[in-house]
């Protein structure tokens, strides 16, 4: 029988099990972090549930300092683990839903919820690969170890101490990247400008909001502004708005002071070509007027210097790298507060030939009149390159060219898996070539029918490396 016709039959459990999970909104909450919830009663209550799923199914699971559940199936006593390396935390809903983000649906064969690609569908369909295996009480020589982090899509606070505890397995993959095998992952690294706002004379730049995560290309972004004549203003957004059919916003005007939003697509920072930021244009349309000071500065540097600028070829970034590709650079978070501190978050991912001393360099050659500080923010990762000679790679191509009747050779990503904290990691699964990227973006989907194909590729997997 084939790996997808033997998992099949789990569908409907699988569902009714990541409903439970897409329901909990997962996200990073600094006004519920404790001890007990390191990043929030909401991750807690998800780790928790996973946990009463494990004891429902008869596995062994424990907890690493309330951040990581782990979740185990085959010998207790083995000396080497296969590793799937999850997370369960996910970025906050955001704007442009046509549904409530935390009450999944399915419609027309998709899976609509809020980490339902990134990435609680994989998880699920993962733990439900290691429950086949032991359902059908296949004996192992090595373990298989599920572990869930929490603070992925943040700090990276929580394996790296699970690795501290626990030890680093033998070997591993994380489903947390795209079909075939992604056995290299690009550096990724945010730089933040820190700058004071000085703004006088006619025309106020008070607020300009845009960006909640550097790794989320801004799909809004919001600004008020004094000017002299607020009609203008409104008028010219109107017409800027009808020069890209890709953005929407309004205006109003309250005491000569013009509110302004813009509305672009949010995407996955790592891919921001599939994304239009919402406030590089919105920065690209106020600096037509006549602000001065750092107002005339800020505006400068994200409505020129880094707008619509992917390859970073403004700052003198452009690189490219015949095994990992490209640079590139998301503009995920820009604040600027009237007499206040400003701040712009510039997410990088890079190939080797690249290092961040380079990165912050450049940053700081192309600041121009703009007088802001460069500072690195700390839990960047270098890239990360497994040999496609390695055992691991190996056996997961020729999973995938078996189950699916095309082989494709190993490659690189920009996106940032836990794979990375591996010596032996490679992402694997469960974005497969044919879908579209919904990652990070408003109604973010899975198709269904993929849920069960997924975890037939893992369940394999799983067998052939723990055989």
């Amino acid at each position: 029988m084939e790996w997808f016709e033997r998992t099949k039959p789990y569908e409907a459990d699988l569902i009714a099990d990541l409903n439970q999970i897409v329901k909990i909104p997962s996200i990073l909450d600094p006004n519920t972090q404790s001890d007990r919830t390191p990043f929030g009663v909401d991750m807690a209550r998800a780790l928790a549930k996973m946990e009463e799923l494990a004891a429902r199914d008869g596995f062994r699971y424990g907890r690493v300092d309330n951040m990581v559940t782990w979740i185990e199936y085959g010998p207790a006593d083995a000396a080497e683990t296969v590793a799937i390396l999850t997370h369960i935390d996910i970025v906050p809903a955001g704007e442009g839903w046509l549904r409530d983000p935390f009450k999944p649906e399915i419609l027309d064969g998709l899976y609509f919820g809020r980490g339902s690609a990134d990435m609680k569908a994989d998880l699920m369909s993962a733990y439900y690969a290691m429950k086949y295996l032991a359902d059908h009480e296949i004996t192992l020589t090595r373990k298989i170890r599920l572990i869930i982090g929490t603070d992925e899509e943040n700090g990276w606070r929580d394996l790296p101490r699970y690795f501290e505890v626990e030890g680093e397995p033998t070997m591993g993959f994380s489903p947390d990247g795209a079909f075939p095998v992604v056995n290299g992952e690009k550096a990724f690294q945010t730089v933040q400008l820190r700058f004071a706002n000085q703004t006088t004379g006619d025309y106020v730049l008070r607020r300009f909001i845009a960006g909640s995560r550097p790794n989320v290309v801004p799909g809004e972004a919001r600004a008020r502004v004094s000017v002299p004549n607020p009609a203008q203003v409104q008028n010219e957004f109107a017409t800027y708005l009808a020069q890209y059919p890709f953005l929407s916003g309004q205006s109003e005007v309250r005491d000569q002071e013009v509110r302004l939003l813009l509305k672009g697509v949010q995407a996955h920072g790592a891919y921001p070509q599939d994304g239009e930021n919402a406030g590089t244009y919105l920065a690209n349309f106020l600096r037509r007027f006549a602000f001065i000071a750092d107002a005339k500065t800020f505006l400068d540097f994200i409505g020129r210097v880094v707008h619509d600028d992917i390859g970073a070829e403004n700052l003198g970034l452009r690189y490219h790298d015949d095994v990992m590709g490209d640079l590139t650079l998301n503009v995920g978070v820009m604040r600027f507060s009237q007499n206040g501190q400003g701040t712009i978050l510039l997410n990088f991912r890079y190939p080797q030939g690249v290092n961040v001393q380079a990165v912050t360099t450049q940053v700081q050659r192309h600041l121009g009149d703009f007088a802001a500080t460069v500072e690195v923010w700390p839990g960047g990762m270098e890239p990360h390159l497994v040999p496609e000679t390695d055992e691991l790679v190996g056996t997961l191509s020729l999973v995938y060219a078996k189950q699916t009747g095309m082989y494709m050779n190993p490659r690189t990503s920009n996106g940032g898996s836990y794979a990375r904290l591996l010596k032996r990691g490679v992402a694997f699964g469960g974005q497969f070539p044919d879908v579209p990227v919904t990652s990070h973006q408003a109604n973010e989907s899975t198709p269904v029918a993929n849920l069960t194909r997924s975890m037939a590729i893992f369940a394999e997997s799983l067998l052939k490396l723990a055989k």
